[in-house]
């Protein structure tokens, strides 16, 4: 059997990928989760084969947490999910080790395929975001762009920002202090290389975080 730790903090995403996955006889899920610090301590309890990590959490985001799974528990596989196949998102993605990333607006079937890809020590992306990847390797100059010095917590806040969140509002999705948010928003700003918080936005939108 393939253990599976699925983690979305939208229970009805939750509920569907466990049924879904559990309608594969060889597939059982182990454990949900429904934020980042869960989801660690799922692992440590249950030692999954995969974890499917939603990229935007409570407490610890799917970035966050693919992180530190990668330095506590660094065989098991790990599938970030998302809405949106942005590209500084796939390349941290990438960059952190996902074995593979999926689209939500994908087709369901994609899941058990990606669960059992990587099983056998592959990986598995969604078309768009393998196309992406492509892109990526055809213009290595891209990775020179500041957001690749973001820290995920600092991505996720950007993603927020651009989404128009406010900082309280940012703050209770994030489980943080506004001002923690506003100290993010400031060190973005400086990383970025800009000089107004709404530039934030417009750099967003211009590297696809968001579309207008």
């Amino acid at each position: 059997m393939i253990s599976v730790l699925v983690a979305d903090d939208h229970s009805i995403v939750r509920e569907g990928l466990v049924r879904l996955l559990e309608a594969d006889p060889e597939i059982k899920v182990c454990a949900q989760a429904s934020d980042g610090r869960a989801v660690l301590e799922q692992t440590d309890r249950e030692r999954p084969d995969v974890v499917i990590l939603d990229i935007t959490m409570p407490h610890l985001g799917g970035l966050e947490t693919l992180e530190r799974l990668r330095i506590v528990h660094p065989d098991v596989k790990v599938i970030l999910l998302s809405v949106h196949g942005d590209p500084p998102f796939v390349q941290s993605a990438v960059t952190l080790g996902a074995e593979g990333y999926l689209l939500k607006n994908g087709p369901a079937s994609e899941v058990v395929e990606a669960v059992r890809a990587v099983v056998r020590g592959g990986s598995y992306f969604s078309p768009p975001v393998a196309k992406e990847i492509v892109e990526q390797l055809r213009a290595p100059n891209r990775s020179l762009d500041p957001f690749a010095s973001l820290s995920s917590r600092e991505r996720e806040v950007l993603y927020l920002i651009a989404d128009g969140l406010s900082a309280r509002e940012i703050g209770r999705q994030l489980t943080i202090s506004a001002k923690t948010v506003e100290a993010h928003r400031t060190s973005l700003m400086r990383k970025l290389g800009l000089r107004k918080a709404t530039e934030l936005v417009r750099y967003a939108l211009r590297h696809g975080l968001v579309t207008p």
